[in-house]
């Protein structure tokens, strides 16, 4: 009841005094609201209401644009049972400006409403630092907007359904607004690289556990649970359809037992529901969490669970945080928030805003382990990307981070291969192994602290690898490859132009899901030329235009851990 009456009263306060009982809006757009933009870069506005008093002529809506009159809209009214009903559905679009409507009644002002904006919708949710308070990260701006009160573990006031100016702000109780240090990063990182205006929506609370997290499965929108109130928020911001993507940052309360051998199954009764929720919800982003002594016993192999989740998900995309700075055992600095950030970001611009430059923007994974040698003295470890094997720091060596069958102690050093694809690990001695894990768990008993802090593997980028738990070791193949492309490639069509068919080539530096489509300049998929997992190495597909008419198409590549390339080709009959 009271959202009902607040409600009313933000539409009886917008009306001139002298219309308020002749005129009543029915769909007006809130104050510094953002709508989400669809595939034609726009949004449309809805105005609708009625005159509910005989002898006026027309209903008039002005447009600015950046405080300048950019578009009007006149309506004439037509009386059924003396009432007049006017109805616009104006069109704005996603940049870097903000749109002002004022609603005229044969040329007196009745309403007016200013800030409004088109953009992209993103969510954050998971524990402690998944919403951090900034300390000396200072931004704002017009153009980043978030919905309502970030209330961590306190019930949500149904009445708090106001937009704002995002802040830095998260550790706290009742925060208007309050998106954390790295979820304002990342819309400043949007708004600065491509002018685009962005809602984000951050319902984060410190401590939660995953089982926290989930929905009632009577009422998702159960203002009592943290799944609620953030859907609740998404709900009345008019957004919950139209989220690009959610980030989820959490687990420290789950890495332990009995909860870490539950989190895949409980993940995957959250993923679900988001999907159903925020459907279509194209991408889920989930970070990996950092070693530290913030968590339970069983950190190594929770890492791997949620290492594994982009290869449940077609739709998740895993980061590391290992290496980042600023890290005190549980939580960072700013400065390792805003690293987190940018870590994060590329993978963004890649889904959603076309990156180009892809290339090792995704945390290095293992793909598979195996003896390197017949005498069992190395074993190799396969990486999706180049990696580094980095120097003793911290008085810690990386060898001594490898553990054989949970045991350390028996690497004598490390060292790349393949152009970085390969790391080596050179056993003491001739070793029978069936595992080997990656990074420690909660505390270990080789170092001085139970916080890890490096050495790290990674890539040409510095994002670290994810850390991987007891990944079976393979026997040695009869030669380790040194064949392989150093990178992903898709080269130009030849003949071009064609008729009526050409080749394309392209190439991978490691085996992977590849997806080769044909595309016309509509967009629309004419030919799915592969689908399916491929080794690496070099590849030629023929495509044979058959009955496609003249014109220009477009060919894309896709593999299964982000990389996307397209490129041209004409035909002519």
């Amino acid at each position: 009841m009271k959202m009902v009456i607040a409600q009313l009263l933000i539409i009886i306060f917008s009306l001139s005094p002298v219309f308020g009982q002749q005129v009543s809006l029915q769909k007006w757009p809130a104050k510094l609201q953002l709508f989400p933009r669809d595939a034609q870069d726009s949004a449309l506005v809805h105005i609708q209401g009625e005159v509910q008093e005989a002898g006026f002529a027309a209903a008039k809506l002005e447009i600015y644009k950046q405080s300048q009159l950019w578009k009007e809209n006149t309506q004439n009214l037509n009386y059924v049972n003396g009432t007049a009903v006017f109805d616009f559905s104006p069109k704005i679009y996603a940049e870097a400006a903000e749109y002002d409507f004022k609603l005229f009644i044969d040329g007196e002002l009745i309403a007016q409403r200013d800030s409004i904006l088109c953009g992209d919708v993103f969510l954050i949710n998971g524990q402690s630092n998944s919403h951090p308070n900034a300390v000396s990260y200072s931004f704002s701006s017009e153009f980043c907007r978030s919905f309502g009160r970030h209330t961590g573990y306190t019930d949500y006031d149904p009445a708090d359904t106001t937009w704002g100016i995002s802040t830095g702000q998260g550790w706290c109780e009742d925060c208007n607004f309050a998106v954390g240090v790295w979820g304002l990063r990342l819309q400043e990182f949007i708004l600065n690289t491509y002018g685009m205006p962005t809602c984000l929506i951050n319902g984060g609370s410190g401590g939660s556990s995953i089982s926290y997290n989930l929905p009632d499965s009577a009422d998702h929108l159960d203002l009592t649970t943290t799944y609620g109130r953030l859907l609740y928020r998404a709900t009345k911001a008019k957004v919950e359809k139209k989220v690009k993507a959610l980030l989820w940052h959490q687990g420290e309360s789950d890495s332990g037992t009995p909860d870490a051998e539950a989190y895949t199954d409980r993940f995957t009764e959250l993923r679900n529901a988001w999907r159903a929720d925020y459907a279509p919800l194209d991408k889920i982003y989930v970070f990996q969490i950092h070693p530290g002594n913030c968590g339970g016993a069983q950190q190594d192999y929770f890492r791997n669970e949620q290492r594994n989740f982009k290869r449940l998900f077609p739709e998740v995309s895993v980061m590391a945080t290992n290496g980042l700075i600023g890290h005190d055992g549980c939580h960072y600095n700013d400065d390792g928030y805003l690293q987190m950030a940018s870590w994060i970001f590329p993978l963004i611009e890649r889904d959603f805003y076309s990156r180009t430059d892809t290339l090792n923007i995704d945390a290095p994974d293992l793909l598979n382990a195996h003896y390197a040698d017949q005498t069992h003295t190395q074993i190799a470890l396969e990486f999706d990307q180049p990696v580094i094997w980095p120097e003793d720091s911290l008085n810690a060596s990386m060898e001594d981070y490898f553990y054989l069958d949970g045991e350390f102690g028996f690497i004598q050093n490390g060292y790349t291969i393949n152009d970085g694809y390969t790391v080596i690990l050179q056993m003491t001695s001739a070793r029978e192994v069936s595992v080997v894990t990656y990074l420690p768990s909660f505390s270990y008993n080789h170092a001085p602290t139970r916080i890890y802090q490096g050495p790290w593997i990674r890539n040409f980028r510095g994002i670290g690898a994810l850390s991987f738990f007891e990944a079976p070791v393979g026997d040695a193949p009869s030669a380790i490859a040194d064949h392989k492309p150093a990178n992903w490639k898709l080269n130009q069509n030849y003949p071009n132009p064609f008729n009526p068919s050409t080749k394309i080539k392209y190439e991978l530096p490691f085996t992977n899901f590849v997806k080769l489509s044909v595309f016309n300049v509509l967009g629309q998929k004419v030919r799915t030329l592969v689908n399916g997992k491929q080794s690496a190495g070099k590849y030629s597909v023929t495509f044979k235009s058959g009955a496609l008419p003249s014109g220009i198409y477009i060919y894309r590549l896709k593999t299964g851990d982000g990389f996307s390339q397209n490129k041209k080709m004409l035909l002519i009959r």
